[in-house]
């Protein structure tokens, strides 16, 4: 390309000390005005590129950098990250790296600032990224009292309100809800179409990817090992899994009733199964686990929209061992977080709590710990209010795990975090011992024993934060967003992690998620917050099944749901019970039935 933004050219880097290249060799031009999207696993070397954009890399993260950067016509390790930042605007995965205002306000005006703009200009722009961000009304908020998704829309503001000629945004939505999600999406479209901006986006949602990119590039230990346009690269379903990347829904659809075009859109994928040359075909890789209500049936259909209700879900599973009153939360600030929300969780649940950004889904389950106390109503674990329990009375019956691993990893070993916890619970001896090598075992960390936590990789200290808690051994687990940040692999490990700590050892499971798509596949009953409130109670089916629920609480339901209800009428929750679904649905007009 004659006109390229970014040009690099046989580009390798090892971090300091290191003998490993996190970059091995990798070429890229991205002409001006291009968006190029950047898959692959943790670990692969996604975010080192990001940082040589900027010179980022080697100038703060030292190293040996070989090979040629070219970044809007200069070079960034030579020009240095000040200068670089009127051209680049980098938005990192971890929000708390760019963060550091007394307010969002203060936050977001800080780079329109440094570009010598004026005043009108700088508020002007700031004003209208906050908007975009769906950040108005929290200008005076201080950026610590703001949720984790809260903080990534106030990094993205911050970076959006400078306007760079190149935008490399590093996973810019992993802790965003899905209506944030889709914000930022069409942020990187007006960038790209309106303003000529060019965009490198690493990213996990690959659903978006396809609408949004003109290429993509595939990576896996320092290398491209995948490249083209997102209809070349996805067209080839079996490698794109292999490489660790998720299967969008709707390609994999396609895939499995034998396309030879695979969709990419909804609409193409309908058109598909009405031009009738569909076929079944063989699955793509790992098999997905249909819910066990059943496509089929009329009691899970959605008819009569049940979840929609005020009052709280009654337990299936077992006796109850959460029950919420009337809670009320105010912070000391003034803010009412929670306004008089019921619940109730019966032994033996594996429930999802989901909601928008600031709904009160983690203000919520820090409750049921004991980390927050009640401003009014009250809460029962084990039949017992929290009121009378402290926060290490309650550690025995429910384990709380972060969604940053880093907020709750302190120990100088793998091994120490995972008996650190027992140890305070009068877990000892030969008990704890054993406990801990089966753990260590489950979790695959067993050759990290004696390495020190923050060398682990993301993935693998979500991994060690979750079993230092299940060392506990509570009867109740809360994981706020266990898959934030991770790639689709690292994501199904510690979700089947979960899972078998829910069916193997009778754990009550509860999450915080915005990924719809480990809801369809892992939970059993969902609570829908909105307003601090929770708006809504049923099984994923009958959630996805209620637009207007959806709608109101900023949710998207999986593509696979909307494709099933646009062809059936009824939701599944996997592209292979969509396919079941098909086969039933054609073999029953025949009647082959």
């Amino acid at each position: 390309m004659a006109d390229n933004a970014v040009s690099l050219k046989n580009v390798r880097f090892r971090h300091k000390g290191s003998g490993r290249w996190a970059l091995d060799g990798v070429s890229l031009d991205v002409a001006r005005g291009e968006c190029v999207a950047v898959l692959g696993p943790t670990g692969s070397g996604k975010s080192t590129l990001c940082g040589v954009m900027n010179g980022t890399v080697p100038l703060f993260l030292e190293g040996d950098l070989q090979g040629d950067v070219t970044v809007d016509g200069m070079v960034p390790a030579r020009t240095g990250t000040a200068k670089m930042a009127a051209h680049v605007g980098l938005v990192f995965g971890d929000p708390d790296m760019q963060l550091f205002g007394m307010t969002v306000e203060e936050d977001v005006a800080f780079g329109p600032a440094n570009l010598g703009l004026d005043y009108p200009t700088i508020m002007e722009r700031v004003r209208k990224s906050l908007i975009d961000m769906r950040l108005a009304g929290f200008e005076r908020r201080a950026p610590y009292r703001l949720s984790g998704g809260e903080k990534q829309a106030t990094a993205i503001a911050g970076v959006y309100a400078m306007l760079p000629d190149v935008m490399v945004l590093d996973e810019p939505t992993s802790m965003l809800d899905p209506q944030g999600k889709a914000r930022v999406f069409s942020i990187v479209r007006r960038l790209k179409e309106d303003l000529g901006a060019t965009v490198i986006l690493v990213e996990q949602e690959v659903d978006d990817v396809l609408q949004l990119a003109d290429r993509v590039f595939v990576m896996n230990a320092g290398r491209f090992v995948m490249q083209g346009t997102p209809r070349e690269v996805f067209g080839r379903v079996a490698e794109v899994a292999a490489a660790g990347v998720r299967v969008p829904h709707v390609v994999e659809f396609g895939t499995l009733l034998g396309a030879k075009r695979v969709p990419f859109t909804l609409d193409e994928a309908v058109q598909f199964v009405e031009s009738g040359t569909w076929r079944t075909a063989g699955s793509t890789g790992r098999t997905t686990r249909a819910c066990s209500d059943g496509l089929q049936s009329k009691a899970a259909g959605h008819e009569g929209n049940p979840v929609n209700r005020a009052t709280p879900r009654e337990p299936a599973p077992g006796d109850v061992i959460i029950e919420v009153k009337g809670l009320e939360h105010r912070y000391p600030q003034g803010a009412l977080a929670l306004r008089g929300v019921d619940l109730i969780v019966g032994e033996g649940e594996f429930v999802a709590i989901v909601g928008q950004n600031g709904a009160g889904k983690t203000t919520l389950t820090r409750h049921l710990n004991g980390l927050l106390k009640p401003t009014a109503g009250d809460v029962r674990v084990g039949g017992r209010s929290i009121r009378d329990m402290t926060a290490a009375q309650l550690s025995r019956t429910v384990g709380y795990v972060f969604q940053n691993p880093d907020e709750q990893l302190f120990c100088n070993s793998v091994e120490e975090e995972l008996r650190f916890g027992p140890g305070n619970v009068g877990i000892a001896g030969e008990k704890l011992s054993q406990r801990v090598e089966e753990i260590l075992r489950d979790i695959g960390l067993e050759r990290y024993r004696e390495v020190w936590p923050k060398y682990l990789t993301k993935g693998e200290r979500q991994r060690l934060a979750l079993a230092s808690v299940v060392a506990m051994d509570p009867a109740v687990l809360i994981v706020d967003e266990p898959t934030t940040g991770l790639d689709w692999l690292e994501s199904l490990q510690i979700m089947d992690y979960l899972r078998s700590l829910h069916d193997d050892h009778g754990k009550t499971v509860l999450i915080i998620t915005h990924d719809m798509n480990i809801v369809s596949l892992y939970a059993r009953r969902v609570v829908v917050m909105a307003g601090g409130r929770v708006a809504g109670d049923g099984s994923p089916r009958e959630v996805f099944s209620n637009p207007e629920l959806m709608t109101m609480a900023n949710l998207k339901p999986p593509a696979i749901a909307e494709l099933s209800v646009r062809l059936w009428g009824r939701v599944a929750l996997t592209p292979e019970e969509a396919v079941e679904a098909l086969v039933h649905a054609n073999a029953a007009r025949e009647g082959l039935r």
